[in-house]
């Protein structure tokens, strides 16, 4: 957290003349915000002045435990002004650590100091700030290491809004095992030890202290410039860049600093940058990386060290399975799956659906959860056809056979009726896949409506078909050029990267604003993943986020395909 107290700094412009003129070159550093070049100035010299801005410099470097080293220099000198700046800055920097009892234990001393230079109400106001701050298990944990009875009391006190009734009772009985004199424990009794009716739990989320900087790493791998996938993290970054000025040039009281990793593609890389970040940078929560196998590794580091991270393009089925810090903002095929069944029972009014999916397709877990979908919304599968395509040829006319139009061969062979085929192709014959049982439906003319995955917003559908078709497919990213946001991001990305924005530009930038939002919302970095799960649906540039409480995102757009469906009824409703 950078808050910087420049009163004190002026003032010693005014000081009695001192040998070091390095001091102010130094000064001038840190007010210009180059603080390693301050860093190293203030080292350098020995008087309480340059040891105090050398702890300040190492602050709004982040770097708290070297501050510390400097800061308890300080805090033991005779200039009072000096000794209580220290102290200030120590609770800073032992905030940044988040050790939290000593950071209240030195702001206590500034509150009961003589100070009338204002530091004593920054005191007052950051001390207030940090009991707001913390989580349920901090306050337990502070509690135990304070060793001042009127701050123990503040924090059990203040607790009251932040906690539910029967965990404020425990803490409340907390402070009396820590209590031996009679009078603080009768005033405990008194002022604290009230019964739950009278108890309120009002906040559901804790507040940040004003200053508070949210540390958000980016682990994406750095391609070569020939390398035809090195637009894609390049401009996932510079999303998320626009993202991060933006926020920070609308709040004044909380900021975000972005770190930046190189993945290297490579699932140990990875799992090593995200770790390196955590422990060098603090961080509070990441984006990245782009494929399935090294958010995998990632996630194992996520759950160990307790630090959420949103894979902004990863959508393996098993990457989310009984994880708590990983989110995927795209959906899975699982998820996919379960959306198209409801758009097709519930807006497309259909009952008897068939499925075909290639075996060993990764778009398999689609067909199973649209079919457990749509049987638990009430509607019928007719056929689940999965084969070897590939062994036979791609030759699909046996299976297809079932959806003649000739309805006296169909009552003579027992087929049963189907409205519309679910089709999730994916991978390499997924086109060779999507034109076969185009060509063959036509050939039966029979025209019923065709559902698929992403896949199909490359399918090669003739003008005859555009006509005879519905084709409707699910789309987890869908930028709107229409939309005033879009518009506003694209001019700004443009004028300051020089190209267009394209949809892996439009995805970073979405990513980013709605982590940032979360953490805002959270307050202490503690809760992220709580606001991850619960915030409202957040309507970004390219895409809707909603969790809903799991930890993929819930969301997909419904798309038409071809000019039919695009006149469909339908459409007025395709945002699932």
């Amino acid at each position: 957290m950078k808050q910087i107290v420049f009163l004190f700094a002026f003032s010693l412009l005014f000081a009695a003349s001192l040998p070091a003129q390095n001091f102010y070159d130094g000064l001038a550093l840190y007010n210009e915000e180059q603080f390693e070049e301050a860093a190293e100035i203030f080292s350098s010299l020995d008087d309480d002045r340059a040891i105090l801005f050398a702890g300040k410099s190492f602050i709004a470097l982040a770097d708290y435990s070297k501050a510390n080293i400097y800061l308890n220099t300080a805090a033991e000198s005779i200039d009072d002004s000096i000794r209580e700046e220290a102290l200030y800055s120590l609770a800073l920097s032992h905030f940044g650590l988040k050790n939290y009892a000593p950071a209240l234990q030195h702001l206590y001393r500034v509150i009961e100091s003589d100070n009338r230079a204002g530091l004593r109400q920054d005191a007052r106001r950051f001390y207030s700030d940090i009991l707001n701050y913390l989580s349920e298990e901090e306050r337990f944990e502070t509690l135990k290491k304070l060793d001042n009875s009127a701050i123990r009391y503040d924090l059990v006190n203040r607790s009251r809004s932040y906690l539910q009734p029967e965990k404020f009772v425990h803490l409340v009985e907390e402070l009396k095992l820590m209590t031996t004199s009679e009078s603080t424990l009768q005033r405990i009794e008194n002022e604290l030890a009230v019964s739950s009716p009278i108890q309120t739990f009002v906040h559901e989320f804790p507040e940040a202290p004003i200053g508070k900087v949210y540390n958000v790493g980016i682990i994406l791998p750095v391609f070569d410039a020939n390398d035809p996938d090195f637009t894609i993290p390049r401009n996932l970054y510079f999303g998320m860049l626009i993202a991060a000025d933006e926020f920070n040039s609308r709040n004044t009281d909380q900021k975000v600093q972005l770190y930046f990793k190189n993945s290297h593609e490579n699932p140990d890389s990875t799992a090593k940058a995200f770790s390196e970040l955590i422990l060098t940078n603090n961080i509070h929560a990441a984006i990245g990386p782009l494929f399935s196998d090294p958010a995998i590794k990632m996630a194992a580091i996520a759950e160990e060290y307790q630090v959420p991270m949103l894979a902004p393009l990863a959508n393996a089925d098993e990457l989310n399975v009984g994880l708590t810090y990983t989110f995927q903002l795209n959906p899975t095929f699982e998820t996919h799956g379960i959306m198209m069944a409801r758009y097709a029972v519930e807006t497309l009014g259909l009952s008897d659906i068939a499925i075909m999916i290639e075996e060993n397709d990764p778009g398999r877990p689609s067909a199973l959860a649209f079919r457990e979908e749509v049987q638990r919304l009430g509607a019928s599968i007719s056929y689940f056809i999965e084969e070897n395509f590939a062994a036979i040829g791609y030759d699909l006319s046996d299976f297809t056979e079932v959806f003649t139009t000739d309805e006296q061969l169909a009552d003579s062979l027992n087929y049963r009726r189907s409205e519309a085929i679910y089709a999730p192709f994916t991978g390499q014959a997924s086109t060779t896949m999507m034109n076969l049982l185009m060509t063959d439906l036509e050939s039966r003319r029979n025209n019923l409506i065709i559902l698929g995955t992403e896949s199909w917003e490359s399918a090669p559908v003739t003008e005859f078909q555009q006509q005879f078709f519905e084709i409707f497919y699910s789309q987890a990213f869908d930028p709107s050029p229409e939309n005033d946001g879009y518009q506003f991001f694209s001019e700004d990305y443009e004028n300051r990267f020089g190209h267009q924005p394209d949809r892996f530009a439009t995805i970073g930038y979405d990513a980013a604003s709605f982590l940032f939002q979360s953490l805002e919302t959270a307050g202490n970095p503690v809760y992220t993943t709580r606001a991850l799960r619960t915030l409202p649906p957040f309507q970004g540039i390219s895409m809707k986020i909603d969790f809903n409480g799991n930890s993929v995102n819930q969301h997909v757009f419904i798309n038409p395909l071809t000019e039919r469906a695009k006149h469909s009824p339908a459409e007025e409703q395709t945002d699932y």
